[in-house]
């Protein structure tokens, strides 16, 4: 009977030991590079997607594109064209109203593509072509070569498909440049 009683604690202890050892994570990007950790979320009509990491470039002084991507393949990003005096400041940019005429280079811009590549909404504030969300608001600080702290609240904008789209994003992580 102690002999059964072994052999089945055996069984037991074999089974947990080839459980332990299966793969814990299936985010290995098919096998090739882990993808990063979510730093931010970006929420669609209700749908949560992570934000795994930025890059910017920087166009001439002041002027930067910002890109927040979903996945190391790069399909899937909210793409922001910023002015670091102007929006990047940490002060709120009210997205549903246009810009005052500047000459200080680009007026805020904002890209969405969904992970299948297909650009969803474009907004700009720009004084001479905008094309505004119906409501929201966005806040950037930066100290650009280091952490990125962006958010846009409560956004509600008409799609290039012609649908509205309600539209947050949160993201507090590392920047790094796409140049380098």
């Amino acid at each position: 009977m102690a002999s059964k009683a072994l052999a089945l604690a055996a069984t037991v202890m074999m089974s947990a030991a080839f459980t332990a050892c299966s793969k814990d994570s299936d985010n290995d990007n098919g096998g090739g590079t882990p993808e990063p950790e979510p730093k931010g979320t970006l929420t669609v009509n209700g749908v949560d997607t992570p934000i795994r990491m930025a890059e910017y470039l920087k166009e001439s002084d002041g002027e930067y594109y910002l890109y927040l991507y979903f996945a190391n393949d790069r399909k899937g990003r909210v793409k922001f064209e910023l002015n670091k005096n102007l929006h990047m400041n940490g002060n709120s940019i009210n997205l549903s109203k246009t810009e005052e005429w500047h000459s200080d280079g680009f007026y805020w811009k904002i890209d969405y593509t969904d992970s299948n590549n297909k650009d969803l909404i474009h907004a700009s504030g720009s004084y001479h072509f905008p094309k505004l969300f119906e409501a929201g608001t966005l806040t950037v600080a930066s100290d650009i070569d280091g952490t990125l702290n962006i958010k846009l609240e409560n956004g509600s904008i008409v799609g290039t498909d012609g649908n509205t789209y309600t539209i947050a994003l949160n993201y507090n992580g590392p920047v790094t440049n796409k140049n380098v």
